[in-house]
C-alpha cells in the first residue's frame, strides 16, 4: 500500500472519530435535557399525588344533594356536640345561682339602738304613766298606754333591763346578718326564685327571700317575726316590740344588687357544665333515600366521614397512597406523550416543562384548599391556569393540562364523573375561543363562554343525577358566576403572565406597534428611510406569516423595530442617504464598513433592552440577518485584494453577521421579507417577472446557506412565503396609468 493511499484512509478514520465524538456529545446533551425535563415532572407527580390523596377519601356530600341510597353510620359509633342541649344545661346551672347582694347593716343597727333608747327612756320615766314621756317619742313610736305598761314592766329593774337589751340584740341579729331589700330594687329579670345570696366576710350566704323582702318580713306570721318574737321571754312583749319596728324595717334598705359578681358566678357555673354529646351507632339511619341533605344531616355525614378516616389502618393508607402515585404517574406520562406529539417545543424545553408542572401543582393545591369552603369556587384555579397556558403555550397544551387537572381535582374532591365533565367542558370551551388576545374585552368574552359552558353542563349533569331543580339552578348560577370571574381575572393577570412566561400578547403587540412609541418616533426623526423600509417590511412579513399560520402581528411589530439600531449611524445606510451626497463608505475599508453595517444589530438589541421591549421582539432584532454574508463589502474586499498580491486573505467569516440564525418561523419570515424589500428597491424596472426571480433567488440563497436550519420551516412553507412576498412586492410596484399632462393657459 502506497503512502498516498494510506493518507485518505487515515483522514477518513479521523473524520469518523470526530463524527463519533460529536454524536456522543449530542446524545449526552439530549440525555441531560431529558433528565432536566423528567426531574420537575417526577416531583410534580409526587406532589400532585399527595394533594389528590390528602388524608383519605374525599367527602362527597353537600347541602341540597339528593341521596341515591340510605345513608347510615359506617363506624361503631361517633359523637356530635349538641349545642342546644349543652346551652340548655348551662343556662339551667346559671339560673341556679341566686342573685348576689352586698349588705350595709348600718340602718338596722341604728334602728336597734333607737329601740334600746326607747326602752331606756320608758324605764327612766318619773311617773308610771305614758304622759311622763316626751310627746315626740310617743308620736314617733306610736305608743299607747298598754305598750308603755308592757315596756315599763319588762324594764323596771336593772336586771330585767339588761335581759331586755340582750333579747333586743338577739332579735335584731338575724335581720342585721341577712339585711333588708328595699321595694323596687330587685331587677325584673331576677324576680323569680326563692333565695338570694348575701356577701358576708368574703363568703356568700343563701337567704330566703321571705327574710329580706319588706312585704314578707313584716308579716306577723312570717319567718322574721317568728324569730324576732322567739328572742324574748315574753311572746307578748316580742309581738309588741316587733309591732313598733315593722314599719321602720319595711322602709329600710341594706341590700344592694351586685350585678358583676352575679354574672361572674353564673358564668363560672356555666363553665363547670361539660359539653353534651349525642351518640350515633353503626347502622343508624342518617339520610333516607331520595331525600335532600340538610345542613344538620350534612354535619352528621361529615362526622361519620371523619370517624371513618380515623379508623383506616396504616396498611390501607399506604395502599391507597401507592395507588394514587401510580395513577398520577400514568397521567403525567400520558400528558408528556401528548406534549411530545402535539407540542414538541414545550416537551423538549426544561424551563417550559418546569413552569407547566409548577402551574399544575399550584392549581391543584389551590383548588383543594378552596374546596374546604362551600363556595364551589374550586374551578377557578383550574380554569384560570388553563387559560393562562393557552396564552403562554398552545391551545393543545392547555387542553391536555385541563384534562389532567380536571380528572385529578375530581378524584381529590370525590365529585364523580359529572363534575369532571362539567369542569373539562366549560374550561375547554373558553380555551377554544381564546385564540389571539388582541383586545382587552377578549378575556371577558372567554369567561362568558366558559360560564355558559359551566352552567349548561351543570344543568345537564344535575338532571342526569336527578338532583332537585333548586339545587341545579343554584349550581348552574354559581358556576357561571365563577366562570365569568375567571375571565376578569385572566384579563387582569395578563401583564404578569407575559412577564412570568416571557411571552407577548396581541394587546401588548398592538401597544408596541403604536406610532407614538418613543423608539419609533426617534427612528422617524433620525432615519426616516429606515422607518419607511420597516413599515413596508412589516406589511409584507405579516401577510406571509398569516399564509402559513404564524403570528402575523408579532412579525409586523417586530419588523417595525428590527432596524432601530440604524438610527445611531443612519447616514451609513443607503435608504437614509439623499441623492447627491457622498457615500460614507467611499473612504472606508470594506472590513470597517462591514463592522458598521453589522453593528446595527447589536445596537438595536441594546436599544430594545433599554426600552424594555419584550424578549420575542429582541429575538427578531437579533436574528433577522442570521449569519448571512454582507456580500457587497465581501466582494469589494476581494476585488481590492486582487490588485495587491501582498494583501492578506479575505476571510468570509469576517463579513458575516454574528447571528444567531433564525430560531422561529417568524424570525425567518422577517429575514426573507427584509432582504426582498431591500433588494427590490435596487431594481430599475420592477416588473412582476423580475420581482419573482429576485425573491426566489434571495430565498434560495439563504436556504442553501443554512439560515433556516433551526426554525423548523418546511420546504412547502418556504414556497408559500416566497409566493406571498412576491405578490406583496408586485402590489407595491404595480404599474400605474399615465395621465396626460394638464395644459397650461
Amino acid at each position: 500500500m502506497t503512502p498516498g493511499k494510506r493518507k485518505p484512509k487515515a483522514a477518513r478514520a479521523q473524520l469518523r472519530g470526530a463524527e463519533l465524538i460529536d454524536l456522543r456529545k449530542s446524545r449526552l446533551t439530549r440525555q441531560r435535557q431529558r433528565l432536566a425535563c423528567l426531574i420537575p415532572a417526577v416531583l410534580a407527580a409526587l406532589i400532585s399525588a399527595a394533594i389528590v390523596c390528602g388524608s383519605g377519601p374525599a367527602f362527597p356530600y353537600r347541602v341540597g344533594q339528593r341521596a341515591t341510597r340510605d345513608l347510615r353510620v359506617n363506624v361503631p359509633e361517633f359523637q356530635r356536640l349538641n349545642l342546644v342541649q349543652t346551652n340548655l344545661l348551662r343556662e339551667q346551672a346559671a339560673r341556679q345561682i341566686s342573685p348576689i347582694f352586698s349588705n350595709d347593716p348600718a340602718p338596722i343597727l341604728e334602728l336597734q339602738k333607737l329601740l334600746e333608747d326607747l326602752v331606756e327612756t320608758v324605764a327612766n320615766a318619773r311617773r308610771e304613766t305614758i304622759a311622763s314621756l316626751p310627746p315626740d317619742v310617743v308620736e314617733s313610736w306610736g305608743l299607747d298606754a298598754n305598750i308603755f305598761e308592757d315596756l315599763r314592766e319588762a324594764s323596771d329593774t336593772p336586771a330585767r333591763r339588761d335581759d331586755l337589751r340582750r333579747s333586743i340584740a338577739e332579735a335584731f341579729a338575724p335581720i342585721i346578718r341577712h339585711g333588708v331589700l328595699g321595694r323596687g330594687l330587685l331587677p325584673l329579670d331576677e324576680e323569680s326564685g326563692t333565695m338570694i345570696q348575701v356577701l358576708q366576710d368574703d363568703r356568700r350566704v343563701s337567704v330566703s327571700r321571705d327574710r329580706v323582702f319588706p312585704e314578707r318580713l313584716v308579716r306577723p306570721d312570717g319567718l322574721v317575726a317568728e324569730d324576732f318574737i322567739a328572742s324574748f321571754n315574753s311572746p307578748e312583749l316580742g309581738k309588741t316590740l316587733f309591732g313598733l319596728v315593722d314599719d321602720r324595717l319595711a322602709q329600710t334598705t341594706t341590700l344592694h344588687f351586685e350585678k358583676e359578681a352575679t354574672a361572674e358566678a353564673r358564668q363560672r357555673a356555666r363553665n363547670r357544665v361539660r359539653d353534651y354529646y349525642d351518640t350515633y351507632t353503626r347502622g343508624q339511619l342518617l339520610v333516607e333515600k331520595d331525600r335532600t341533605i340538610t345542613e344538620d344531616q350534612l354535619e352528621l355525614l361529615r362526622l361519620d366521614h371523619e370517624a371513618t378516616l380515623s379508623s383506616i389502618s396504616s396498611a390501607d393508607r399506604l395502599q391507597r397512597v401507592g395507588a394514587f402515585v401510580v395513577l398520577v404517574a400514568i397521567l403525567y406520562g400520558l400528558t408528556g406523550a401528548l406534549l411530545q406529539r402535539f407540542d414538541p417545543k414545550t416537551a423538549r424545553d426544561p424551563l417550559r416543562i418546569s413552569a407547566l408542572c409548577f402551574v399544575a401543582v399550584l392549581a391543584l393545591g389551590l383548588s383543594r384548599l378552596i374546596a374546604m369552603r362551600p363556595w364551589g369556587a374550586e374551578l377557578i384555579p383550574v380554569a384560570l391556569a388553563a387559560l393562562m397556558l393557552a396564552v403562554a403555550y398552545t391551545p393543545m397544551t392547555a387542553l391536555v393540562f385541563t384534562f389532567g387537572t380536571s380528572l385529578l381535582i375530581s378524584l381529590a374532591l370525590g365529585s364523580g364523573l359529572g363534575y369532571f365533565v362539567m369542569l373539562l367542558g366549560g374550561t375547554a370551551a373558553g380555551i377554544l375561543l381564546l385564540g389571539e388576545v388582541r383586545t382587552r374585552t377578549k378575556p371577558i368574552q372567554v369567561g362568558a363562554v366558559a360560564a355558559i359552558g359551566y352552567a349548561s353542563l351543570s344543568a345537564a349533569v344535575g338532571l342526569w343525577q336527578e338532583q332537585p331543580l333548586e339545587l341545579i339552578a343554584a349550581d348552574s348560577g354559581i358556576r357561571a358566576g365563577w366562570g365569568l370571574l375567571t375571565g376578569f381575572l385572566l384579563g387582569g393577570s395578563l401583564p404578569y403572565v407575559e412577564r412570568l412566561f416571557g411571552i407577548v400578547t396581541g394587546i401588548s403587540l398592538l401597544e408596541l406597534g403604536d406610532v407614538n412609541h418613543p423608539l419609533l418616533q426617534e427612528l422617524v426623526r433620525r432615519a426616516p428611510g429606515t422607518h419607511n423600509h420597516s413599515i413596508t417590511v412589516g406589511t409584507i412579513a405579516e401577510a406571509a406569516a398569516e399564509k402559513i399560520g404564524c403570528d402575523g402581528l408579532l412579525v409586523r411589530v417586530g419588523a417595525y423595530f428590527h432596524d432601530i439600531g440604524k438610527m445611531l449611524k443612519p447616514n451609513y445606510f443607503i435608504e437614509n442617504q439623499t441623492p447627491g451626497t457622498v457615500n460614507r463608505h467611499a473612504n472606508l475599508a470594506p472590513a470597517m464598513s462591514t463592522l458598521i453595517i453589522i453593528g446595527h444589530v447589536k445596537d438595536g438589541v441594546e436599544l430594545g433592552r433599554q426600552h424594555n421591549l419584550p424578549a420575542r421582539i429582541i429575538d427578531l432584532i437579533e436574528q433577522h440577518h442570521g449569519t448571512t454574508l454582507v456580500e457587497y463589502f465581501y466582494h469589494e474586499a476581494n476585488r481590492r485584494r486582487d490588485g495587491n498580491p501582498d494583501a492578506s486573505i479575505v476571510l468570509e467569516s469576517a463579513f458575516r453577521y454574528p447571528g444567531p440564525k433564525p430560531q422561529t418561523k417568524e424570525a425567518a419570515i422577517l429575514m426573507m421579507a427584509d432582504a426582498s424589500e431591500s433588494a427590490s428597491r435596487a431594481l430599475s424596472d420592477p416588473t412582476p417577472a423580475r420581482l419573482e426571480g429576485l425573491v426566489e433567488e434571495l430565498i434560495d440563497k439563504r436556504l442553501r446557506d443554512g439560515q433556516f436550519d433551526q426554525c423548523e420551516l418546511t420546504i412547502r412553507e418556504i414556497a408559500t412565503i416566497r409566493d406571498s412576498i412576491t405578490k406583496s412586492l408586485i402590489g407595491i410596484y404595480h404599474g400605474r396609468v399615465k395621465y396626460p399632462q394638464q395644459r397650461t393657459a
